[in-house]
C-alpha cells in the first residue's frame, strides 16, 4: 500500500465520503468483515457519520473538516495515517480511503479497535511545572500567537513561512489543536516538522482537545521535550508583564485545582505586573459556547479584575473583543490558523466596521455572555476552489515595549489587518 504523504508530498484528508462510502460498501457486502459489530459500535459509527455530515454541510466535501468529538477525530487520524491515497481534492490535500493494508478485510473489527484506542482513564497524566520558577523575556520584543494551526494545509504553511522570514521573536506560541487527534504521526508531519522554530528564541505549545483525543501522548512525550517545555502550563515575565499559558484541555474546557493553586501563587508573587492569560479554550464567546468552568475556577482573578488580556483558540475565527464590562479584561480569539472555517452568517450579515485590503472587520453587538466585538470576515484564497466560502486564516503578534503593548493581526502573507495599542 502506498503512503500518500511520501508518494505525493500532500497531506491526507479524511472526508465524509471516505467514511460513508466504506459504510455503504460494507452494508452491501462489498467488504468482508471477520467481525460482527455490536450495536454500540454501529451506533458510535453512525454518530460519527452524522457529525461529519453536519460539519460537511456547513463547510465543504473537499476540505479538511474536524469536529470536537473523540470518536470522529481518532477515526479520521487512523484513516489518514494508514489508508490508501485517493484522488486530489480541489481544496487541497489527498482524500484518504480505506485500503487492504489498513483493514485486512475486517472493517468493523478495525473500527471497534479505533473507538477503544484510548479511553479517558488511560490518558497521559498532566505534567505540572517542577517548581514555581518563572521564565523571562525581553522588556522590548515580539511574540507570535497562532491557534488551531496543526494541519500543514491552507494558511498554516504560509503563516509559518511568513513568521520564519520575519524572525527574531521572543517566543512562538501555539494555543493548541493538531488535527485530527494529535497522534504521533500527525504531531510530527503536521506540527513539529513544519513549525518555524528558527524564528523564535523559544517555542511553546498549549494542550488542545484534539491532542487529548489520542490520549495526549504525542503532546506530552514529543512536543514538550522538543520545545524544552517542562509542563503543559507555563509562565514568563519581564519588568512589566506576566504571561501565563494554561492547560484547559486535560480537564476539558477547565483547569484542575493544582493548576489553579499554582497560578494563584505565581500571580501573588508578580507584584504590579499586568497579567495576560493564554489557553486553548475560551472563557466566553460571542459565536460559540461559554466557559463557565474556567470562570468558576478562576473566580478570584475575575472578581478582582486581575487579568489584563486573554488569548485563546478552539473556535476557528479571529475575534477582537471590547473590554468585558464585568471581568475587565480584553478577550481575543485567535483560532483561525489552519482549519477552513465557513463564513458565519452572523458575521457576514453584521455591520461593517472597516475594510483592510481584501478583508473586513464586522461589528457584532454585545450579548448577556459576551462583550461587543470585531470579527474578521472575507474570502480565503488559500482554499483553492472554495475561496468565497471560507474565512481568512492568519495569526497575531504582540509587540511589547516596556509597559505598552501593541497587537498586530496578520493574514498568512503577513499583511497587517489590525494594529491595536494597549497600555
Amino acid at each position: 500500500m502506498a503512503d500518500p504523504i511520501s508518494r505525493t508530498g500532500a497531506v491526507p484528508i479524511v472526508t465524509l465520503r471516505s467514511l460513508a462510502e466504506t459504510n455503504c460498501r460494507q452494508r452491501k457486502g462489498g467488504l468482508e468483515s471477520m467481525t460482527s459489530p455490536d450495536e454500540k459500535t454501529v451506533q458510535r459509527y453512525e454518530s460519527v457519520l452524522g457529525k461529519l455530515d453536519e460539519e460537511t454541510r456547513q463547510a465543504s466535501p473537499s476540505v479538511l473538516i474536524a469536529v470536537a468529538d473523540r470518536d470522529a477525530s481518532v477515526l479520521q487520524s487512523r484513516m489518514a495515517e494508514g489508508g490508501d491515497a485517493g484522488p486530489p481534492l480541489s481544496g487541497g490535500g489527498l482524500e484518504a480511503q480505506f485500503g487492504e493494508g489498513l483493514t485486512g478485510g475486517d472493517v468493523w473489527g478495525w473500527i471497534s479497535s479505533v473507538f477503544d484506542h484510548v479511553d479517558k482513564n488511560a490518558w497521559h497524566p498532566i505534567v505540572p511545572p517542577p517548581n514555581d520558577t518563572v521564565g523571562t523575556f525581553a522588556d522590548a520584543g515580539r511574540i507570535v500567537v497562532i491557534g488551531d494551526w496543526g494541519t500543514n494545509l491552507y494558511g498554516a504553511p504560509v503563516s509559518a513561512a511568513s513568521i520564519k522570514r520575519t524572525g527574531n521573536y521572543e517566543m512562538l506560541l501555539h494555543v493548541g489543536d493538531i488535527y485530527y487527534s494529535g497522534t504521533d504521526k500527525e504531531t510530527k508531519q503536521r506540527f513539529l516538522d513544519v513549525w518555524p522554530t528558527s524564528a523564535g528564541k523559544v517555542s511553546r505549545a498549549l494542550n488542545g482537545n484534539h491532542e487529548m483525543y489520542s490520549g495526549g501522548y504525542a503532546y506530552f512525550d514529543s512536543i514538550l521535550p522538543k520545545f524544552k517545555q517542562p509542563s503543559s502550563y507555563f509562565v514568563v515575565q519581564n519588568a512589566h508583564w506576566l504571561l501565563v499559558g494554561l492547560d484547559t484541555a486535560h480537564t476539558d474546557h477547565a483547569v484542575d485545582m493544582k493548576q489553579v493553586d499554582w497560578l494563584k501563587r505565581i500571580v501573588q508573587k508578580a507584584g504590579q505586573r499586568k497579567l495576560i492569560l493564554f489557553s486553548h479554550h475560551q472563557p466566553f464567546s460571542r459565536l460559540d459556547k461559554q466557559g463557565p468552568n474556567l470562570q468558576a475556577a478562576l473566580a478570584d482573578l475575575f472578581q478582582r479584575k486581575a487579568i489584563t488580556a486573554w488569548y485563546w483558540g478552539h473556535e476557528h475565527n479571529c475575534i477582537i473583543y471590547d473590554k468585558h464590562s464585568t471581568f475587565g479584561f480584553l478577550g481575543r480569539c485567535i483560532g483561525h490558523g489552519g482549519i477552513p472555517s465557513p463564513r458565519k452568517g452572523a458575521v457576514r450579515d453584521a455591520d461593517l466596521d472597516h475594510r483592510v485590503g481584501s478583508v473586513a472587520w464586522k461589528r457584532l453587538s454585545a450579548t448577556g455572555d459576551s462583550p461587543a466585538c470585531l470579527a474578521l470576515d472575507g474570502e480565503n484564497p488559500l482554499v483553492p476552489g472554495e475561496e468565497k466560502k471560507f474565512g481568512p486564516h492568519g495569526y497575531l503578534t504582540l509587540e511589547f515595549n516596556g509597559p505598552d503593548l501593541i497587537e498586530h493581526v496578520h493574514l498568512p502573507s503577513r499583511e497587517k489587518m489590525a494594529e491595536l495599542d494597549r497600555p
